[in-house]
């Protein structure tokens, strides 16, 4: 199960704000991504400026990996909040906000890139749908979607919504998100 994540408005708070700023911003906003994946038994794959991957499942088997990730990605929706206060109590006005996407699925995990440079990934359809559907959320208007086979494997009570075009894709994808009352 795959789980991306991206701060709302990055580019226009970076515009606006001293780079030392933005990245004191975003260690705060990482380490609370961080402390909730990391609670559910997920990996962090990477941090990609403003955004994480992470993984649930590999490199070691996971038991309910995909309610974990479920459960990691609420945990990150509260985690802004204490983000929020403790950018607050450092003096910077910033409201910070993600959007996070879930799915699962099959991928090649391991070493891999260039003959000199390489690097611990993730590759494979269901990733690039986690990673789709974390964009989506801006245009859905929700902070986290869930995609089909993560929903399938999930024990909770999850909100279908309209079903969405994404990049690559040639049909529609259903999606799904979380009850307000687990936020």
């Amino acid at each position: 199960t795959f789980l991306f994540t991206d701060v709302r408005g990055f580019t226009s708070m970076s515009e606006k704000l001293d780079p030392t700023e933005v990245t004191e911003i975003i260690n705060v906003v990482l380490t609370q991504q961080v402390e909730a994946v990391q609670k559910y038994g997920g990996m962090v794959d990477k941090f990609i400026g403003d955004a994480m991957m992470a993984v649930f499942n590999a490199p070691l088997d996971q038991d309910n990996h995909e309610e974990e990730a479920i459960n990691a990605g609420i945990q990150i929706v509260h985690n802004m909040e204490k983000a929020n206060e403790e950018l607050e109590r450092r003096g910077i006005d910033e409201r910070i906000k993600v959007g996070i996407g879930i799915n699962s699925g099959y991928a090649v995990i391991g070493n891999m890139g260039s003959d000199t440079r390489f690097d611990y990934s993730c590759i494979g359809d269901s990733v690039n749908l986690a990673a789709r559907l974390e964009s989506s959320t801006k245009v859905v208007g929700k902070d986290l979607l869930i995609g089909e086979s993560t929903m399938r494997a999930s024990k909770r009570n999850l909100i279908e919504l309209k079903p969405i075009e994404v990049k690559g894709k040639e049909k529609s994808i259903n999606i799904y998100t979380i009850n307000d009352s687990d936020i």
